[in-house]
């Protein structure tokens, strides 16, 4: 008998191109190590047999042997790890503490580490179509394809950048965020910004209120002209009631992909947090309960293509109020103080709860959301106040300035984190620049804003408020939602852009108000439209959206 054909399979470092010993190679059940020389030697299969080639370090790679393949074989392997180091240009100093990310093909992170003392890092595990992401601080961020490389090291360089940026008529745009790691700037008047810091390579993230944001690259310490496309956000919301119904999110993704509807507003913290945080104060007062799984519903929305706003109650948490009595709104009586309804209070002079929350919302934006909406930011407004002993002496000027200093130091946090900052206000309160025993002054609060979303629910004026309203505003909701928005512009003016109204799509029987229609909640988001608004959010049962008030999806 003739003696069976023998092949002989080598395996090779697709990177170096050395052999690799010790390589273990599997066919048709078979296992074989390769030897000094990086070779294996089997027996030609009778007709055909699958292989499969791998090594630590190393991509594993699967194939076929036949009848008709050639003696002598060779595989390459690619290394699946990559290591280097990352460094000051112009020193030579190494950046410790830079995430150094694996991205695979599509884009998604899928390891990380940061550097040591000495600047090095070291990945393994890398999928085919590998990048690497460097995201070194003031140096600013970085991507670089993997390759064949096993190593690539990354001095970086600081630098300055300039640029300007514009809307989409080609006018100058102010007020523009431009970031780039920890680097931030705004543009001013003729659009232009100087951003100090950053490395050459890396790239600027540009937000404004009504645009959409943009990414651009640094290079020989510029950054080409960004052109900003504006940005509409019109919102329906969703409680806890309808995220924890079978179905009920999906009715409102429906809504989204079916109308003009392009956003939701999804509540994340009234009393409980509702999803499983991670901030420790909260952890520690008992108030983090989670009701849905947050990741799955921003995944859910990610794929529809939903802006995801994160609206949270801020200083109405009467969950805190019982776990930290010192922080809360106490009863010159004994006991806290409640309000009307019988909830209690935390106190927002309370500079401890201001980073309690500014964490917390930090943490939204880190988890997916887009912005982040403060409601309730604000002292009481109704009880009896005359009991209630917040520590600080209760002035109008103690009080401003606690709420305007902790949206400022917020707005700069999540600002940083990548995010945006909405706060929802009276719609008086925007209409009548004074803090209305609430600590909102409307003047004050818009310099640290993203968007302000003013409640200009007709039913909740009285007859005369609005001049343009012969009757009760409820009667005239386009003349109140436009008049509203002109007098707040007038009391910020250059504001009107930030302006995201919350407007009524409920019916409020109070003193015999006749029903809402959908031409009613239509006419109102006419107003806010022709106005020049940034958008506009729908208040009222989401169960039960007007869906008749909008206009279908637009076509692309």
């Amino acid at each position: 008998a003739s003696r069976p054909e023998l092949i002989d399979l080598t395996v090779h470092n697709g990177s170096t191109g050395e052999t690799i010993p010790g390589a273990r190679v599997v066919i048709d059940g078979l296992t074989y190590a390769s030897g000094d020389d990086g070779t294996v030697t089997f027996e030609r299969p009778g007709e055909s047999a699958a292989v499969e080639v791998s090594a630590t370090g190393f991509i594993p790679l699967s194939g076929e042997i036949t009848e008709v393949t050639g003696a002598e074989q060779t595989v390459s392997l690619r290394p699946s790890t990559l290591s280097g180091r990352v460094s000051d240009e112009s020193t030579g100093e190494p950046i410790a503490a830079a995430t150094v990310a694996i991205l695979d093909a599509a884009g998604n992170v899928v390891a990380s580490t940061q550097t040591d003392e000495s600047g090095a890092y070291r990945l393994t595990d890398l999928p085919d179509g590998a990048s690497v992401q460097v995201d070194a601080g003031v140096y600013g961020t970085l991507s670089q394809e993997v390759g064949a490389n096993t190593e690539l090291s990354f001095p970086l360089a600081l630098t300055s950048a300039t640029g300007i940026v514009v809307d989409e008529a080609g006018e100058p745009l102010q007020g523009a965020m431009v970031r780039s790691g920890e680097a931030t700037s705004i543009s001013g008047g003729d659009g232009t910004y100087s951003l100090e810091g950053v490395a050459n390579g890396s790239e600027v993230t540009l937000t404004a209120p009504g645009f959409e944001s943009v990414t651009a690259p640094v290079a020989n310490g510029a950054v080409e002209q960004v052109q900003m496309t504006p940005q509409l956000i019109k919102a329906v919301y969703a409680n806890v009631s309808l995220l924890t119904t079978e179905g009920g999110l999906d009715s409102l993704i429906e809504i989204a992909n079916t109308t003009e509807v392009n956003a939701i507003v999804i509540d994340v913290k009234e009393g409980s947090i509702f999803y499983d945080s991670e901030v420790e104060f909260f952890d520690q007062t008992g108030t983090i309960r989670p009701f849905y799984d947050l990741d799955a519903i921003l995944a859910r929305l990610a794929e529809n293509d939903i802006y995801a706003i994160a609206r949270m109650v801020v200083f109405q948490d009467p969950l805190v109020a019982e776990a930290r009595p010192d922080l809360a709104v106490q009863d010159v009586n004994g006991g806290l103080w409640v309000n009307e309804q019988g909830v209690a209070w935390v106190s927002a002079f309370e500079e401890e709860l201001w980073d309690a929350n500014i964490a917390l919302s930090v943490e939204l934006i880190e988890r997916g959301f887009a912005e982040v909406q403060y409601d309730y930011v604000r002292f009481p407004s109704d009880g009896d106040l005359s009991t209630a002993d917040f520590g600080p002496e209760y002035t109008a000027e103690n009080r401003e300035a606690a709420i305007t200093e902790f949206v400022k130091r917020s707005h700069e946090a999540i600002n940083a984190a990548g995010g945006m900052l909405a706060a929802d206000l009276f719609g008086f309160v925007t209409i009548v620049d004074e803090e209305q025993y609430i600590g909102q002054r409307f003047s004050a609060l818009a310099p640290h804003l993203d968007f302000v979303c003013m409640m200009i629910y007709p039913s909740h004026f009285e007859e005369g408020n609005i001049a343009s309203a012969p009757g009760h505003p409820n009667d005239y909701p386009y003349e109140t939602i436009y008049e509203s928005l002109e007098r707040a512009e007038a009391n910020a003016p250059g504001s009107s852009a930030k302006f995201r109204p919350w407007l009524q799509d409920f019916s409020y029987g109070y003193n015999d108000l006749r029903d809402y229609t959908a031409d009613d909640v239509r006419a109102q988001i006419d107003a806010a439209e022709e106005f020049g608004a940034s958008g506009w959010m729908l208040w009222g049962d989401p169960f039960n959206v007007t869906v008749e008030a909008l206009e279908p999806e637009p076509a692309t």
